[in-house]
């Protein structure tokens, strides 16, 4: 059971009272990227997620940016390529959200992939990447990469490579500022709201969409739809036809065990997964299993977590692998290619257009990385007008990340916050940060922290509730903040969290204690494999 929000008189009346160019139906990576193209070339879009943006495949990634280097091996040159463009642009466009990282690659006597061949690889994905923000690859000697990482299993290490990628810690932010932008340019964008069904209506489409937190029921007419709802493309009656193959896909999050981001080979079947720093802490993943339950239901079992575990004492052997903080699992859905297994199917995208539904647009399969050009792609299929996403940057980018830190260290300085705030502010809300430290100018009070595991403070929570559409405890914790994401997983500041969503969106005890046991379940997800 949800707790109940209001959706503003405003927004209702936008969405029943005019037939949109377009309706966007999900709200992860694809499809707040959709709205916000669609929307800076000047279309009318609505944008409906029954969740919360970021909250489905988008929110369970590996959080990377990234070509994609185990992609060579499937001869997916042009998926590769295209990534590693579109990383250099997210590293200037999002210089506040992705970041370059640096990935060590052991070489071990007897492994399947020999070093010769990772060698070329590697000498190939620098050519792909042309000119980058990221260093180019380089080789060492045993004792060298033994000297970047001593934790490696020293056990028939013969060297090693290293070479440059992107990270995104906070991937949710990528889809909030998306949307951000959507908005700014007109959209209208709608979360915890359920596409239930869809008709066709003359020249247009009829979806009746379900608010989540009233209960009430709205139609929304678009000329076009676009459904990027990923695993659940094909839960939309009338949508049916649409098929994909799922994937599960599991993350362990863990104590700090390595200085360094790591690309290893399992043990147990060579598969390649990664041991990565992350918000001080580690993260490992990800695996790679059919899935055929419902997607809302996903969670990481024993048996997943036993297979990371098993890799990173086999690689890493002084590594804390009893302790792990938390899990987390998502769902991929990719293109079926029969007779191939989980891990060897492409991450290629495809664009599906069915005649008997004209108008409708359905995106299978892709990656977080790409998807801006996807968007794109997807937008020239409805409109002659131009796109500018090439070069047009997120709402909260600075010129330079350095500088905004300087900036928001002088402020926090003159505001007597702790000199941490600076840095957590800046790689969160970019530019945006200088909108919440305004809120603590105006009243002291706002600056009140509200846990001892991350800079969090009470402003942060307005923030997200007036300028960032957040309307329950997760959507605050989980993807506008990183409180959810620490060892604790926003169990402390939870209480205090709930108190300002109260206050400020008028609900009663039972819608609170509602949107607290909705926000238990799903941090209690993330444990399951324990039992």
């Amino acid at each position: 059971m949800r707790s109940a929000v209001p959706v503003t008189p405003r927004l209702a009346s936008a969405l029943e009272g005019r037939v949109f160019d377009v309706l966007v139906l999900g709200g992860g990576i694809n499809g707040t990227g959709v709205a916000r193209d669609a929307a800076r070339r000047g279309l009318s879009v609505a944008l409906v997620e029954k969740e919360d943006f970021g909250y489905g495949t988008t929110g369970r990634s590996t959080r990377l940016i990234h070509g994609g280097l185990r992609y060579l091996a499937m001869y997916d040159f042009g998926l590769v390529r295209e990534s590693l463009l579109e990383r250099e642009r997210l590293f200037h466009n999002a210089p506040h959200l992705v970041r370059p990282i640096t990935f060590l690659i052991p070489f071990y006597k007897g492994q399947k992939t020999p070093p010769w061949m990772l060698k070329l690889g590697l000498l190939f994905y620098d050519f792909l990447a042309g000119r980058s923000v990221v260093p180019r690859h380089r080789v060492y000697s045993r004792e060298q990469i033994l000297a970047l990482e001593p934790g490696l299993r020293e056990e028939g290490l013969r060297g090693g490579a290293s070479y440059g990628d992107g990270q995104v810690p906070l991937v949710e932010r990528l889809c909030i500022e998306n949307m951000l932008d959507a908005t700014a340019h007109g959209a209208f964008a709608l979360n915890h709201a359920r596409a239930e069904t869809v008709e066709r209506e003359g020249d247009a489409w009829v979806v009746r969409v379900r608010d989540l937190l009233t209960e009430r029921v709205i139609s929304v007419r678009a000329r076009r739809i676009v459904n990027t709802t990923g695993p659940w493309l094909d839960r939309l009656h009338g949508f049916t036809h649409v098929k994909s193959r799922m994937t599960k896909g599991i993350h362990l999050v863990m104590p700090q065990h390595s200085r360094n981001a790591i690309l290893l080979f399992s043990p147990d079947d060579d598969r390649v997964f990664f041991s990565i720093p992350w918000l001080d802490k580690q993260l490992v993943g990800t695996t790679d299993t059919d899935f055929s339950h419902e997607p809302d239901e996903v969670a990481a079992d024993a048996r997943d977590v036993e297979y990371l575990r098993r890799g990173v004492q086999f690689l890493l052997p002084r590594a804390d692998v009893s302790t792990i903080h938390y899990t987390y699992a998502g769902i991929r859905n990719l293109v079926p290619e029969e007779g191939k297994s989980e891990s060897a199917v492409s991450r290629k995208h495809q664009v599906i257009v069915d005649p008997q539904l004209p108008g409708v647009i359905s995106l299978v399969g892709g990656k977080i990385t790409p998807f801006r050009d996807v968007c794109e792609e997807i937008v020239d299929m409805i409109t002659d007008r131009r796109g500018d996403t090439r070069e047009a940057p997120l709402p909260g980018a600075p010129a330079a990340v350095a500088t905004l830190i300087h900036e928001l260290a002088r402020r926090c300085r003159e505001l007597k916050l702790p000199a941490s705030h600076a840095e957590t502010l800046a790689t969160t809300y970019g530019t945006r940060a200088h909108l919440i430290l305004d809120r603590v100018l105006a009243d002291p009070r706002e600056a009140a922290p509200l846990c001892t595991h991350a800079p969090m403070m009470r402003a942060e929570v307005a923030f997200a509730v007036e300028s960032e559409m957040a309307r329950t405890a997760a959507d605050v914790l989980l993807r506008r903040t990183r409180v959810g994401w620490e060892p604790c997983e926003g169990r402390e500041a939870l209480p205090a969290v709930l108190d300002i969503l109260d206050a400020m969106l008028g609900r009663s005890d039972a819608q609170r204690k509602a949107d607290e046991a909705d926000y238990l379940g799903q941090v209690g997800r993330r444990h399951r494999f324990r039992g």
